[in-house]
């Protein structure tokens, strides 16, 4: 098998950003995102988690039975919704994208924290680690891994209200891809900077 093979690129489903958002697929990764933050806010009586869990379960039994190979799920390659249309990453989408690199606009939310309102440390790395997939996707060179992921947090990150991130890659050496990125507030304060080094794979290499 090699790096061109038909549908593979170094192991990997060619893996592209679906045509369309199929109908319902955002209102259905809003509400999940809505119950998400409502289960880490809420402190019902037990009648009303085991009602609500039965009407999960059979949101479940729904979907069970449709799914299909990586890669030709709409959630998570849906560009104009937000996170893609995947309900764990954050509710935020693509402003800009080119040769200068991906923006970002979006927010937190309640299940994003880690506590006194601000969001989780650990939150933002994934939100990093996704922004830097989208950079090296538009830069034309996937599949690679992330090799080095650091983050610096300059200030505490605020849920509920509108951020933007910037990323660029500063430098290519071989399979070796650079780059650094931004998170502000709107009123320019930075929040965090982060910069990591992903590597192009090899055709053998999952």
């Amino acid at each position: 098998m090699t790096e061109t093979a038909p549908g593979v690129r170094g192991g990997f489903p060619d893996i592209k950003p679906a045509d369309h958002a199929p109908p319902g697929l955002g209102r259905f990764v809003d509400a999940m995102r809505r119950l998400q933050d409502l289960t880490v806010a809420s402190s019902p009586d037990s009648a009303a988690w085991t009602a609500a869990a039965r009407h999960v379960e059979e949101a479940c039994a729904l979907l069970d039975g449709h799914q299909v190979p990586e890669g030709a799920a709409p959630a998570g390659r849906v560009i104009e919704l937000h996170g893609l249309g995947h309900p764990l990453l954050p509710p935020w989408t693509v402003t800009e994208s080119g040769p200068n690199g991906v923006a970002m606009a979006g927010h937190f939310s309640r299940s994003h924290v880690g506590g006194n309102n601000a969001v989780h440390g650990g939150m933002i790395p994934l939100f990093y680690d996704w922004l830097f997939g989208m950079m090296v996707s538009t830069a034309g060179t996937p599949p690679t891994r992330t090799a080095y992921l650091h983050v610096d947090y300059r200030n505490i990150t605020p849920i509920d209200e509108p951020l933007t991130a910037r990323g660029r890659i500063t430098d290519i050496e071989g399979r070796k891809i650079l780059i650094s990125a931004t998170m502000t507030a709107t009123d320019g304060t930075l929040l965090t900077e982060a910069n990591g080094l992903m590597v192009r794979l090899l055709p053998h290499q999952p």
